[in-house]
């Protein structure tokens, strides 16, 4: 050995980098359209409100409550960009205050304009769809001609990607041994959109009492049952009507009562599978109520004018999301009996449905009405909620909340007062396929709300929720990208040898350590399954 200047010689030497050769893969391609992470985003702003010129003037604000709508509904979200997608829309806000010489509530309705930029930035193209809700709503009186709101409104949208998978299926001209794993892919397969003309009559409970002007409307509208077949779709459904009005009374001092009423529209949808997608089978189904246009009016019959009653029109709009389960077997492990082979393993976040189901719970809450006064009667009720969460069960999913619940009521001078209550709600939706390590997600929508009169002191608001839910397990997918061979110098390979299993390790490991084949193991060890830790092996190669 020399040395040159206390370096030696091999050192000197420079190092033989290895040699990479891609490899040319073999794939195949399929195009998942999948449900991703749904994202929210909350917006506030201040309103002032005028009274309009014919309404009386102000002293103190009842109940009042929001909703929203939202344009556009739908839209293509583009990956990795800042651009901001605009949204316009309108509060409609409705009113109910006591008037400075009127002991009878006043009821306005207000159409507040918005506008919001959103800036999403999904990792793949989606088409997104989109929703506001209003979370808080707080108010006060400027004047008795002026009041300001305080809106804190919650956007979501529910992103729908469209992503092309790579399946690897091996390299053209070269073998390998590929160790293959059976994975599940939800896929949303198809989109329909239907709309129902919803016009029906009714009248009230009390049948002596005439209609005579509607002062608050709120409606919900929810799924009943479905059924799915191979060629169509049919959506049961209802419409829940929940109305305040004036009415004559002829058993009342003035002449009038203020009431509640609710009531319910049962409607039903048929929609037919176009030919290329029959013959599927959805593993999912994903149902989206909307509205614009419902309303309910006072009418009566042009032949007999004296018979008054309700009359709710308007259109149902209906989104229905039909997923299916693919089947798919995906390599995610690969070796060369000869050459050393190396490639990426590229993970993918996927979100597969398990089930859905719905149930009703409800809530009861008793108010105790402020000292010094003496309730009459018990008038009306609405609810809204504020929050929730939900976790799943073995067999179940568990649902809790909060609501806002407020109270119209009416003292003994004939007086009407407004109280608000915040009570916890909790359901349980029994699931037989939930299970702890899936996700819940839940729609908690208010069927109905009513006041009942307890005494003089008390009131007790009753509220009807329904919990639609639906669960899903994310999973990780190993996708095999960018195939290569690596000549490096290779120890000397023994034809036999004896090796003891390691704590964790199976066949296939062992088969690609040694570059042989999980079969060849099998036959050489007379085995029928996997062999436990410790035990020696022979391997020949």
């Amino acid at each position: 050995m020399t040395h040159e200047n206390d370096i030696p010689e091999y050192a000197l030497q420079p190092a033989r980098a290895p040699v990479v050769t891609p490899a040319e893969a073999i794939y195949h391609t399929e195009k998942i359209v999948y449900p991703a992470e749904e994202q929210t985003v909350t917006y506030q702003f201040e309103e002032d409100i005028l009274v309009p010129d014919i309404k009386p003037d102000m002293r103190d604000i009842l109940l009042m409550e929001a909703v929203c709508d939202i344009a556009p509904s739908e839209k293509k979200v583009a990956p990795k960009t800042d651009d901001l997608l605009n949204f316009t829309g309108s509060l409609t806000v409705q009113t109910i205050y006591a008037a400075e010489d009127s002991q009878e509530p006043v009821a306005i309705t207000s159409k507040v304009p918005y506008k919001y930029q959103w800036s999403l930035n999904p990792q793949d193209q989606a088409e997104g769809v989109f929703n506001c809700k209003i979370r808080n709503l707080e108010f006060m009186i400027v004047n008795e001609r002026k009041f300001r709101i305080k809106v804190t409104m919650e956007f979501s949208a529910r992103l729908l990607c469209s992503r092309e998978f790579q399946f690897f299926d091996g390299l053209k001209n070269e073998g390998l041994e590929l160790r293959k794993q059976e994975t599940c892919l939800t896929c949303l397969e198809l989109v329909k959109k239907d709309e129902t003309v919803i016009d029906e009559t009714f009248r009230g409970k009390d049948t002596a009492l005439i209609p005579e002007s509607i002062l608050k409307q709120n409606f919900t509208i929810t799924e009943n049952y479905r059924q799915v077949t191979t060629e169509k779709v049919v959506i049961n459904g209802f419409v829940f009507c929940d109305i305040l009005y004036r009415a004559e009374n002829p058993d009342e001092p003035d002449g009038t009562s203020i009431c509640q009423m609710n009531h319910r529209v049962e409607f039903t949808q048929f929609i037919p599978i176009e030919k290329e997608h029959r013959g599927k089978t959805w593993n999912s189904v994903r149902t989206g109520f909307s509205s614009q246009d419902l309303a309910v009016v006072i009418g009566s019959d042009e032949e007999n004018p004296d018979d008054i009653h309700f009359r709710v029109r308007g259109t149902v709009q209906s989104r229905i999301e039909l997923y299916g389960s693919r089947q798919r077997e995906m390599a995610v492990d690969a070796y060369h009996r000869e050459k050393e082979f190396v490639c990426d393993f590229a993970k993918r976040q996927v979100t597969n449905f398990v089930g859905d189901a719905m149930a009703e719970t409800s809530v009861r809450e008793i108010i105790n009405l402020p000292e010094g006064t003496k309730a009459s009667e018990a008038i009306y009720a609405s609810a809204q909620v504020l929050d929730y969460e939900c976790h799943c069960e073995k067999g179940r999913v568990m649902v809790s909340g909060v609501l806002s619940c407020s109270a119209l009521w009416k003292d003994q001078n004939g007086i009407f007062f407004a109280e608000k209550a915040a009570p916890d709600f909790r359901g349980t939706v029994e699931l037989e396929s939930a299970m702890s390590s899936q996700k819940a997600f839940c729609r908690p929508l208010i069927k109905s709300a009513w006041v009942e009169f307890i005494n003089e002191k008390q009131i007790e608001v009753n509220v009807a929720i329904l919990l639609c839910v639906q669960t899903c397990k994310e999973e990780q997918v190993v996708m095999l990208e960018s195939p290569r061979f690596v000549e490096t110098v290779r120890e000397k390979e023994y034809p036999m040898v004896i090796v003891t299993m390691k704590p964790g390790e199976c066949l296939w490991d062992l088969a690609k350590r040694y570059r042989t084949t999980e079969g060849h193991l099998r036959i050489a060890n007379n085995l029928d399954g996997e062999p436990e830790s410790g035990r020696r092996l022979l391997i020949v190669k």
